[in-house]
């Protein structure tokens, strides 16, 4: 398939019905073997809106209160996605010692609104982290706080509340002591991490999205080595470096006469060094745990502390206003397991379907570099509502019982997302379209395949549209087939001889990657052959039979890649290297967008995104079935 400057669109007519696979089998089906977990009272976090952010609040257990409450004060771009299912594990443990706590995303970050004043710099931060600290005494009940903050958030933390008398404690983990040299490193890991990065003078980009200028120069003042007195009493200084990198700071502050603890930061390389393979800290968890409960508990909490205070506005539920457009953070789904954020019209007036946006691997709801999120406004500003919303054991909704806790390709994501097509229809916002990238665009197909109710679809770089459950998803995870060229670069470079040194690489399992994946493309070209072993064919059946139950709900399919993704192999496989086959389907149709990246970040992968998700939630006006005729 050649590609000129602009989008190609292939599109063609019909093929006859034939038999449906396993792979359309009913979401009911799976409703008997993967059963709901059951939310218990304060288990389960509540959305708040405040000072242009939300945030997400998680109560103590009834019966049990610690004397503080604590304040989670995130790291930035890649750390952060990687934190934020840290974040929901720890306010869970620190709710089960009686202790509640509150998160948030600074402005310009995450799911929060853009900077009001872009030459605010870090003070645009500090005012949301005080606005927190206020909403979190608020709805707490408590008097103090213990702040825990990672990385910038950390550093940003202790310049922030080092001398507040509501404070009682600072647990930095990983903090960045000197800012030039967080910046620095930043940047690097910025260029290892995304696949192009772009240059946007001497600023942070990640995922497309830069910090302002201003915001970077006050990041390169801090310096932590400079701590003067302070008024905390207690601090945990949590280090990734060995020998640590704050004894300094450590010295510092218990000369100023505060207790501090120093201690090795036990998982954090497991925690930021793949985000699809990300572990929270589970040792961390329980050592600040267990810190906050000691220092919580030195002073008994007044009488009548512990409950929202009477005189403080309830924030939850509240909507976010912006330009255009109106988000309300939900819970949904049996005992509210599902944390999301429905994004309408600010008019309120709807001009077609409401789009689902489903997450990639672990990436939070908000996307790589907040794709969806920025996404989202701009569908409301065409009059388009949708939902985007964390699956379950990913980021901010928990996981289900009984279910692995590795979700990617998983048969239990497709409750998910019933439950949000049902949380969509229960609020009269139908029809419903369905849209994701990488294994999001896979839900999505296969959703499609089994739910009618499905109106339309767009897959984004499917890196395939069948997965064998015997198929390990960690090892695949670890060493994950990309386009044949990419490999010679690869073995060129240190850190990828690094990997395999240190064992983080299966050789074994690289092999036979590798094989599976040389074996597709011979099969490319044996067409009739391959169909005639059981073996070989049977992803064939797999794919056709959901492009069959698809073309059966009358739900629309595109099919979008960048023009040298490595999913086009397995779209090939399947088409033809023309796409010819696809012309059997008269409701689908393949587009390439030229010049893109694999996370479709650079500004036309996002438009040509946009364009189509837009142009096909517009021809399902509201009021327009959500069933098949």
């Amino acid at each position: 398939m050649k590609t000129t400057g602009k989008a190609v669109i292939l599109q063609s007519p019909g093929l006859p019905q034939e038999s449906v696979t396993a792979m359309t089998r009913p979401i009911s089906d799976l409703e008997k073997t993967q059963p709901y977990r059951k939310g218990e009272p304060g288990a389960v976090a509540t959305p708040v809106t405040f000072s242009d952010t939300i945030g997400l609040f998680t109560p103590a257990q009834p019966g049990r209160q610690a004397g503080v409450a604590v304040l989670l004060a995130s790291p930035w771009g890649y750390e952060d996605m990687c934190t934020r299912k840290f974040w929901r594990v720890l306010a869970e443990s620190l709710s089960d010692a009686g202790i509640a706590s509150l998160r948030f995303d600074y402005p310009g970050t995450g799911d929060a609104l853009e900077f009001r004043d872009p030459d605010a710099g870090l003070s645009a931060w500090r005012a949301t982290l005080l606005a927190a600290a206020e909403t979190l005494r608020g709805l707490s009940g408590m008097g103090e706080l213990v702040v825990i903050g990672q990385g910038i958030g950390a550093s940003l933390a202790y310049e922030t509340f080092a001398n507040e008398r509501h404070v009682r404690g600072l647990a930095l983990l990983a903090p960045a002591v000197s800012g030039r040299g967080y910046v620095r490193e930043m940047s690097i890991w910025a260029q290892m991490i995304e696949e192009a990065p772009e240059k946007k003078g001497g600023t942070l980009v990640f995922g497309g999205v830069a910090l302002p200028e201003p915001l970077i120069a006050d990041i390169k003042g801090i310096n932590l080595g400079r701590a003067g007195p302070s008024r905390v009493k207690h601090y945990l200084l949590a280090s990734r470096h060995t020998p640590p990198s704050e004894t300094a700071l450590a010295e510092q502050l218990r000369a100023h006469g505060a207790t501090v603890e120093l201690l090795a930061y036990e998982g954090y390389n497991e925690l930021v060094h793949d985000l699809s393979t990300s572990r929270p800290p589970l040792a961390m968890i329980g050592r600040v745990t267990d810190w906050i409960g000691r220092i919580g508990s030195e002073d008994a909490p007044l009488p009548g502390i512990g409950a929202m205070r009477q005189d403080f506005p309830d924030p939850a539920n509240m909507p976010l206003c912006g330009d255009g457009f109106v988000e309300t953070p939900v819970r949904f789904g049996e005992g509210e397991r599902l944390y999301g954020i429905l994004c309408e019209p600010a008019d309120g007036e709807r001009k077609g379907a409401t789009v689902i946006l489903l997450s990639t691997a672990y990436e939070r709801a908000s996307g790589w570099g907040r794709i969806t999120a920025l996404a989202a406004r701009q569908f409301a500003a065409k009059g388009i509502a949708s939902l985007r919303f964390d699956p379950a054991n990913v980021a901010d909704s928990p996981p289900l019982a009984g279910v692995p806790a590795q979700i990617i390709y998983s048969e239990a994501q497709h409750l998910d997302v019933a439950a949000a097509i049902d949380f969509i229809e229960g609020r009269g916002l139908g029809p419903v379209i369905l849209t994701g990238r990488c294994s999001g665009g896979y839900l999505a197909f296969r959703t499609a395949a089994r739910d009618p109710r499905v109106r339309g679809l767009v897959v984004v770089n499917a890196y395939t549209l069948f997965w064998d459950p015997a198929q390990s998803i960690d090892e695949w995870l670890q060493f994950s087939p990309q386009r044949l060229s990419s490999y010679g670069s690869k073995a060129l470079k240190l850190e990828t001889w690094k990997k395999i040194l240190r064992g983080d690489v299966n050789l074994g399992y690289a092999a036979l990657n590798t094989f599976r994946f040389l074996r597709k493309r011979l099969l490319e070209f044996a067409g009739p052959l391959a169909a005639a072993v059981p073996a070989l064919s049977r992803e064939g059946r797999e794919v056709h039979g959901a492009l069959q139950a698809i073309q059966a709900h009358q739900a629309e399919l595109v099919l979008l890649y960048r023009d040298n993704d490595v999913g086009l192999h397995h779209f090939s496989y399947h088409f033809g290297a023309d796409g010819a086959k696809l012309a059997r389907y008269p409701n689908a149709r393949l587009v390439l967008v030229p010049d893109a990246d694999r996370n479709m970040t650079k500004p036309h992968a996002r438009t040509a995104c946009r364009q189509e998700i837009e142009a096909l939630a517009l021809k399902f006006p509201p009021g327009t079935t959500n069933q098949p005729s």
